[in-house]
């Protein structure tokens, strides 16, 4: 095994450090976050009983060598805490419901207790990574959980203010400039409206979501311009509109426009909307229509490209201050949740029953905070990645690992059968398994232990897999939102979440030019049926 880092457990403090720095080596490893937090936690459990500096503990963090087959990270506690007894010892007993690979052995005055963690098998460990995980891990700033909270709340109010100046100098440009200004969801639906748009029309933007543009646009160009928006969608990145007639709520006068159509991407070129710029151009199109000279709008759409070039570095910065925002919640998070966790254990019976309830609340609403967070930057992560030859049986089995603990605690029964090889991604197609056996788990009947059915059929070029549970099931009228971002058919008091698993689902089966769908009925479980091609032109 190869040292990545070493922590003396002389109080509280290091007690906080070993976590952190198991956390932080099982997340190198790339685990999921549930794993991350079981190994963390397990490693806490049993050091807690041996910190002191009477006792001589300390911890030390390895990864397998290169050579090994079977790859793990493993952390060895040693003390010499003269009563120590694995069969007594409270921590112990704990760590080890929450990891399989643990074991403790006592010989003479010292104490050796070793947790270890298996990494995926296609894992590839080198001395460059190695060397990588120990500055990593080496080099943290030392300082307190109170200052890093303090630092990273005022990061977070700085950046929040940072924000929504940039919102406002955004809503301030666009409702001073003679132009109609909007952004569309590629479903074509208006998330953002300026003034001149508003006060042109004389509609709302929940009026034209819902009339569709049709107390906008001339009867005649209506079809063509709704058609023309849709394809858009998935053509190039700027699309110069063709001329519309849009109608003047004061006046009842159709006037000629035109506008640019500019997809906005996020840091992996994912298209998350789409910005419009409508200038109206009724003169030039009268003097086009008899002159059939269109030096003038020409001109325009110069004028109009030039405005859009500052408009979209201006939304860049915004998308970008966005998404940093939510990067960042992430680690305050953690510590606030693994700090409220250490209270409530340390504190919370001398808490009065009213305080109790309040730092309850506190802990839920994180709770709730983290998994958002965690999901929204799940999604937005997910894009087209290099394929490789992938076995989806060992995919399966790595998946089932990590649930673990939750299949044992719902009793569940997890039938499958023999899977193929795929070109895939396997770091996604494992958290599309995940987040389906998830579901199933999640959603169980009552007094019911889960049975859950998987299977592959290979059919000339592709392979369909059957995911069936006996769950509480689905009213069919769903399935047509199931799959979109914050869709939830149930209540969060019966069943948490966040309504985003199932659109990284599809996300991920998009990726791999595949397709999903879903059937079912209320209290007769769930079946989700996705088709993938065995091989990808791109491989």
């Amino acid at each position: 095994m190869n040292q990545i880092a070493k922590v003396i457990l002389d109080n509280e403090m290091d007690l906080i450090l070993a976590h952190k720095q198991s956390m932080r080596l099982a997340e190198l490893a790339g685990l999921s976050l549930g794993a991350q937090t079981t190994f963390a936690t397990a490693v806490s459990e049993v050091s807690r009983n041996a910190i002191g500096k009477e006792n001589a503990a300390h911890l030390t963090l390895y990864v397998s060598d290169k050579k090994e087959k079977l790859k793990y990270i493993t952390v060895v506690l040693e003390d010499n805490r003269p009563s120590f007894s694995a069969a007594n010892d409270e921590g112990y007993k704990y760590a080890k419901r929450l990891v399989q690979n643990i074991s403790a052995v006592v010989s003479g005055s010292t104490n050796r207790i070793e947790l270890s963690y298996r990494l995926p098998m296609h894992f590839i460990i080198d001395t460059a990574l190695i060397d990588k995980w120990r500055i990593s891990l080496n080099t943290d700033p030392n300082i307190s959980p109170y200052e890093e909270i303090k630092r990273k709340n005022t990061q977070l109010i700085e950046l929040a203010e940072r924000l929504q100046e940039k919102e406002q100098q955004y809503k301030a440009l666009t409702d001073s400039l003679p132009i109609m200004i909007f952004s569309m969801t590629n479903e074509a639906t208006v998330t953002y409206a300026n003034k001149w748009l508003i006060d042109y029309t004389g509609e709302t933007i929940e009026n034209i979501n819902e009339t569709k543009w049709q107390n906008i646009l001339h009867p005649d160009d209506l079809k063509d311009a709704q058609i023309n928006w849709s394809s858009s969608f998935s053509k190039a990145d700027t699309i110069i509109t063709p001329p519309s007639r849009l109608k003047h709520a004061k006046t009842g006068e159709y006037r000629w426009h035109t506008g640019v159509i500019t997809a906005m991407k996020d840091e992996q070129g994912v298209v998350k909307s789409w910005n419009t710029y409508m200038v109206d151009i009724h003169a030039q199109k009268l003097v086009e229509e008899t002159l059939k000279n269109n030096r003038q709008l020409k001109e325009i759409h110069a004028e109009l490209e030039e405005k859009v070039n500052l408009l979209n570095r201006s939304n860049q910065q915004l998308e970008q201050f966005a998404y940093i925002a939510s990067h960042d919640l992430q680690e305050p998070l953690r510590k606030i949740s693994f700090y409220s966790d250490f209270l409530k254990e340390k504190y919370g019976k001398a808490m009065p029953e009213e305080a109790g309830l309040f730092f309850n609340n506190l802990v839920n609403a994180t709770d709730r905070m983290k998994v958002l967070i965690t999901d929204v930057l799940a999604y937005s992560t997910v894009r087209k990645d290099s394929f490789e030859k992938v076995s989806l049986d060992e995919i399966i089995k790595e998946t089932l690992q990590d649930l673990e603990i939750s299949i044992k605690e719902k009793r569940a029964e997890i039938k499958v059968e023999l899977l193929p090889e795929i070109d895939g991604n396997s770091r996604q197609l494992k958290q599309l398994f995940e987040n389906l056996i998830s579901n199933s788990l999640k959603f169980s009947r009552p007094d019911v232990s889960p049975d859950i059915s998987i299977s592959g059929i290979t059919d000339n070029d592709n392979v369909l897999l059957s995911f069936k549970d006996n769950g509480i099931g689905f009213e069919e009228q769903h399935i047509a939102r199931m799959f979109d971002l914050f869709q939830r058919l149930h209540t969060r008091d019966k069943y948490s979440g966040t309504g985003i698993g199932l659109a990284i689902c599809k996300k991920i089966i998009d990726m791999h030019n595949g397709s999903i769908m879903a059937s079912g009925s209320t209290g007769n479980g769930a079946t989700f049926l996705i088709t993938l091609p065995l091989r990808q032109n791109n491989t």
